[in-house]
């Protein structure tokens, strides 16, 4: 996976909706590839959960509009983008990690509570999930988590009132982490 810079993303295009579908409506999705890189600039504030919960509207009639599975695997791409931005981490372009994830920043990750009204993953979960990543990482051991563990992770929804964390934030991060061990192995 290739670096992705703000220029890249203003000058994003995408292709039709194939012939019979119908696709994202192309002013919406400019406009906001136009505050993803506003983001990338310290100019907005999008979070990669914010990516995450964008709804387009369909394409005007008599458009196809943009191919969704096109655009949303380029937001998947950017949400990973703005989580290394989020840790103060960059990529070099070749796709290399210039410092890969180590166990003292899964040490120190944080997550936000979930926004009011939405369900967040089991605090105590993901506590257990980074613990097990932060020895995987710290001894790379072949009985460590693979990227496919990450990629199949699963934490029950929190009840009401129990401790919670933002779940597109949290599964924003496994991508993160999913790209690094693959990376690694």
């Amino acid at each position: 996976m290739t670096r992705v810079t703000p220029e890249d993303v203003r000058r994003k295009h995408f292709g039709r909706a194939p012939f019979g579908h119908h696709g994202y409506h192309p002013a919406q999705v400019d406009a906001f590839c136009a505050r993803i890189a506003d983001t990338m600039l310290g100019l907005d504030h999008l979070t990669a959960a914010d990516i995450r919960q964008m709804h387009f509207d369909g394409a005007p009639r008599g458009n196809r509009g943009y191919d969704p599975e096109q655009v949303d695997d380029f937001l998947d791409h950017v949400c990973i983008e703005l989580e290394f931005l989020r840790l103060g981490r960059s990529r070099v372009p070749a796709g290399r990690f210039e410092d890969t994830l180590t166990h003292d920043d899964v040490l120190r990750i944080r997550f936000s509570a979930p926004p009011n009204g939405l369900s967040g993953y089991r605090a105590e979960e993901v506590g257990a999930f980074l613990d097990r990543l932060a020895a995987t990482l710290a001894h790379r051991t072949p009985n460590g988590l693979t990227a496919d563990d990450v990629r199949h992770m699963a934490f029950h929804t929190a009840t009401d009132g129990a401790p919670a964390y933002h779940r597109a934030e949290v599964d924003a991060f496994l991508d993160l982490v999913a790209q690094q061990l693959e990376k690694m192995h």
